[in-house]
């Protein structure tokens, strides 16, 4: 690994516990797009496009961590030693994209996020059967927590309250979120 690679300074992030993030170390990383020619378009908050990363060898850097590289978030997904000697470390991770927002808690302040926002996303009732459709949210859970209902979420000029949580969508890295358009 030529160190003119290594061209990106990056933080080194964890969610704690209590949904707090914390910079647990830095790194110098060399980040390059996987290729693929079929690589569908975002449906969500990950983009399907995996990430490939290069770092020196360092025990903070592991899968399950973040990355962030200026505006870039990125989620660790692998992390392995190619030469099983402690240099070098080749890393997956997934891109988390969106718009940028805010989310405005009932306590607290504006909080930046990235969201994915769905118009007319199909609204499931206990039996799995569609019964309406209703704007859908995804977030980052390391930028925002877990949103409640009753807070709101700014989204280009338009105010949005979280109505609900979009059920089996938190995965501990985005949450899915229900919206109805505040008018």
């Amino acid at each position: 690994m030529r160190a003119g690679e290594l061209r990106h300074r990056a933080e080194i992030v964890e969610l704690s516990p209590d949904l707090v993030p914390t910079v647990v170390g830095g790194a110098w990383v060399g980040v390059i797009a996987k290729e693929a020619a079929d690589v569908a378009m975002p449906s969500g908050l990950r983009n399907p496009a995996k990430i490939d990363i290069r770092a020196r060898f360092s025990s903070k850097i592991t899968a399950g961590r973040y990355l962030r590289v200026g505006q870039r978030l990125l989620h660790i997904t692998s992390v392995r030693d190619p030469l099983g000697n402690g240099a070098e470390l080749r890393i997956s991770a997934d891109e988390l994209i969106g718009q940028p927002a805010q989310l405005l808690p009932l306590s607290g302040g504006a909080v930046p996020c990235r969201v994915h926002l769905v118009h007319q996303a199909p609204w499931l009732d206990e039996e799995g059967v569609v019964t309406d459709y209703r704007t859908r949210a995804e977030v980052a859970v390391i930028e925002v927590g877990r949103p409640e209902e009753g807070d709101r979420l700014q989204i280009n000029g338009h105010l949005y309250i979280v109505t609900g949580y979009a059920r089996d969508t938190d995965d501990g890295v985005v949450r899915g979120l229900w919206l109805e358009r505040e008018s």
